[in-house]
């Protein structure tokens, strides 16, 4: 173990236990996905390239800065090419602590149909942890232009579904926390696909969405996204008259 890597232990363990559940879960396939984790005010961990994450390990952990210079390798490896748009979140959103990008199969078919459903409201509690799953347009996968897509909505959730590629979950609270709201999503996403199924797919109106707006903050809950942004919670969500 090299000095930097005694200086972030804790953190980089955060971050292969992550890893290596998101591959437990289903919602990673091959050596998809990504995940990182700010680690110091100047120091993301980050995934390596081309490693399956039900195989990463405390070694194959890389490091950049703020400015996007890798600061950290070992074990031969380079950081995920997808590191741009983390590194974007990250300057965007400096409340945000950790990032996972995945494909778990139900909220990327949502992802595919560019479709604002899961923009709507539907169950209290991913109205309240995580906000609407914004729609980020399509842009080519691990290019600067994918990453300053996410600039227009990246304040006004915790939440985000990519165009045809996958989903977005930030947390300023760490990685644990965002794989527990993403489990929570793609568990909405099968309610919502049982209830269609079923003739009866209904979205909460704004005034449902007013009163949780009552019930968070009578738990001192933050809003979704950052800290400031979101003055009203039915503003950042489709929602009917």
């Amino acid at each position: 173990m090299n000095d930097f890597q005694k200086k972030y232990a804790a953190q980089i363990e955060e971050l292969v236990a992550a890893a290596n559940r998101l591959a437990e879960l289903g919602f990673v396939t091959s050596q998809g996905g990504n995940l990182s984790l700010r680690a110091a005010e100047n120091v993301i961990l980050i995934t390596p390239t081309k490693v399956a994450k039900a195989e990463v390990a405390f070694d194959d952990i890389c490091a950049i800065d703020m400015e996007g210079n890798v600061i950290h390798t070992s074990n031969g490896r380079k950081p995920t090419g997808e590191w741009p748009f983390h590194l974007r979140i990250m300057q965007k959103r400096p409340d945000v602590k950790g990032i996972i990008h995945a494909h778990p199969p139900i909220l990327t078919g949502f992802a595919i149909t560019g479709s604002d459903l899961m923009q709507r409201a539907y169950l209290p509690e991913p109205v309240i942890e995580v906000g609407p799953m914004i729609m980020v347009p399509y842009a080519l996968p691990l290019s600067d232009e994918l990453a300053m897509k996410f600039d227009a909505c990246i304040a006004r959730s915790n939440g985000f579904l990519m165009e045809s590629h996958g989903c977005v979950m930030v947390s300023p609270d760490g990685l644990k926390r965002c794989l527990e709201m993403m489990e929570m999503m793609e568990a909405q996403g099968q309610s919502m696909m049982v209830a269609k199924a079923m003739g009866g797919l209904r979205s909460m109106d704004s005034a449902h969405v007013d009163e949780l707006e009552q019930v968070l903050k009578a738990r001192n809950l933050p809003m979704p996204g950052l800290p400031g942004a979101v003055k009203k919670l039915s503003d950042i969500f489709v929602c009917e008259s």
